[in-house]
């Protein structure tokens, strides 16, 4: 839950509050008061934190504008020379940038040195073949890209236009076609290397066009991971790499019957802190001279689709990890432990085993051991070996195991399951399987991502080693157990 709705909430409650007062014809009770007050105070809180947020959002903003206009400005002045280099006037690119000459001003000097050579202006060639389209950059990337995940995949939804004209054309084509419509016009005369290094500079296309390539054949790779963790765990939020503290409340006392002369007291709630922390993990590949003279399509598409499901695995695997593994957690004891009442009498899986691991589970209690949390499993986990098993006791129509038919089985479809080759047989080569609580209504485990970002990310440079591009791909994240209570461990039966 964002911090916004978290402020709706406790304004809805505060307002709850008054309302029940108003409708009683009476004032807030001292109770009422008091959780008025703290609601206030959490709420003024939020409110700097939220605007704090906004401000940091607003300067990143302003500066990601910023840097686009100038990319921008840059790409439209390369046009423009271009197009005046076809037309035998060569200009220097480099002074229209360092002077910060705006676009506009860069067309009437073209415009003006064009008058001076006495050179009229065709009908074929008005005053807008020298204002930069964008868009007719943006076509060409878009349809270049489309077509190079067209060759490698054989399909694309909805491909941009063009792209199916250009699917033929092998990557020393599209450099080609990219020096020629920056005005470099015996582009097809050049030998391999003075090719690529010309169709790297920053006057051509192609490089936005290879890394636009990577970055849809990234965003196709994320799609059709075979990961599981997102199903059964938490997504948090870190805006640095320094640790950061989840803070769990305890569960709010009961209401005190008051005697006519009877005086409140205070509630006594108590938090409890777990640290996290993100770590980053990356690659780097590139594109080589070789790359493009054997068309190798598979660096600009398969190695970073590749990548991508690499980088969701890490994350997948450190999940189950915390599963598997056992480790020691903020109270400094395992996760699954005796005194934390979630670990079920060892056995196969079956309606007896998680009938108790259930029970197990709504019968934990909150962080000051009042009240009964009565948390309700959601996710059976397993191992791909007891896949079978856990479909045919979610599935079946009687119970299975009973020799009366006729016994309804309580666990059909009473549970989702989730079924993961990360778990294996433990050092004891013992099947174990878990049971978890929905994430929205119980903290288990959360993957926290820097700034909530769970897509990797891609930056290129032209290669130092090399005669090519070179691309890193890289994600910021970190696991962390955030409660025992939601989950339930079986350490099952013996492998085999």
């Amino acid at each position: 839950m964002d911090k916004k709705e978290l402020l709706k909430q406790k304004a809805q409650r505060q307002q709850a509050l008054l309302d029940a007062a108003k409708n009683g014809n009476r004032a807030l009770s001292d109770v009422e008061q008091l959780e008025f007050e703290s609601l206030q105070r959490e709420i003024d809180t939020l409110k700097r934190e939220i605007e704090e947020q906004e401000r940091a959002q607003s300067g990143n903003d302003d500066v990601q504008r910023a840097l686009k206009a100038e990319r921008e400005r840059y790409a439209a002045i390369v046009e423009i020379c271009g197009v005046a280099s076809q037309r035998g006037l060569e200009l220097d690119m480099q002074d229209f940038i360092k002077r910060g000459l705006s676009v506009e001003q860069v067309n009437a000097e073209v415009l003006k040195r064009f008058m001076s050579m006495n050179e009229p202006i065709s009908s074929g060639r008005s005053e807008g073949n020298l204002h930069v389209h964008k868009d007719e950059a943006d076509k060409m990337r878009a349809a270049a890209s489309d077509a190079l995940q067209m060759r490698a995949f054989g399909s694309v939804e909805n491909p941009a236009e063009g792209a199916r004209e250009m699917r033929g054309m092998k990557l020393r084509d599209i450099a080609i076609e990219c020096l020629q419509r920056s005005g470099v016009t015996h582009a097809y005369r050049l030998d391999d290397d003075e090719l690529l290094r010309r169709a790297l500079s920053p006057e051509s296309q192609f490089a936005s066009i290879l890394s636009d390539t990577v970055n849809k054949s990234m965003a196709r790779g994320n799609q059709i991971a075979q990961t599981t963790f997102e199903r059964w765990t938490s997504i948090g939020s870190n805006p640095d790499f320094k640790g950061a503290t989840h803070y769990q409340i305890s569960e709010a006392g009961d209401l005190t019957r008051m005697s006519e002369t009877g005086e409140f007291t205070f509630d006594e709630l108590k938090d409890q802190g777990v640290k996290k922390s993100i770590a980053t993990f990356g690659k780097k590949f590139g594109f080589t001279r070789q790359a493009m003279i054997n068309d190798d399509l598979g660096i600009l598409t398969k190695i970073p689709m590749l990548y991508v499901q690499s980088a969701r695995r890490g994350i997948n695997k450190l999940v189950y990890q915390q599963l598997t593994n056992n480790p020691t957690i903020f109270d400094n004891k395992p996760l699954f432990h005796a005194d934390h009442g979630n670990l079920g009498t060892a056995g196969a899986l079956s309606n007896k085993t998680l009938s108790e691991m259930k029970t197990l589970m709504k019968r934990q209690k909150g962080i000051a051991g009042k009240q009964a949390l009565n948390i309700a499993p959601k996710f059976l986990i397993v191992p791909p070996e007891l896949e079978n098993e856990a479909l045919q006791l979610l599935t079946s129509m009687a119970l299975p195991g009973q020799q009366n038919a006729g016994v309804n089985n309580i666990w059909r479809n009473a549970l989702e399951l989730i079924v993961d080759a990360e778990l294996e047989a433990d050092e004891s080569n013992l099947l174990n399987y878990f049971l978890a609580a929905d994430p929205m209504l119980s903290d288990t485990i959360e993957v926290t991502y820097l700034n909530g970002d769970d897509m990797p990310k891609l930056e290129s440079r032209m290669g130092f080693d090399f005669l090519g591009m070179e691309w890193r791909i890289y994600m910021d994240y970190g696991v962390t157990v955030t409660d025992f209570k939601g989950l339930a461990k079986n350490n099952g039966v013996t492998l085999g």
